[in-house]
């Protein structure tokens, strides 16, 4: 039975959550045959100030630009 877990930052809109779940399902039952009632799929919602790239909060507002630093080194704009 396979069991898809999906990470994100929180999910405002309830509809696209619940595309999501779908779509990903529909592409396990596609891609693998697995029946769709033996296929589970689930969010989890992290809070941004709880998720970090590159050593960078999500919360924090340089994020776009500082969570693509290859060193602590690098210079950004």
């Amino acid at each position: 039975m396979p069991v898809i877990h999906i990470s994100t930052f929180k999910m405002a809109d309830q509809e696209k959550a619940q595309s999501l779940l779908e779509e990903v399902t529909a592409a396990m039952h596609r891609v693998t045959g697995v029946p769709l009632d033996k296929i589970s799929a689930y969010l989890t919602e992290i809070e941004p100030s709880r998720w970090a790239d590159a050593g960078v909060l999500g919360s924090d507002p340089t994020f776009q630009t500082q969570s693509r630093r290859k060193s602590y080194d690098e210079e950004t704009d």
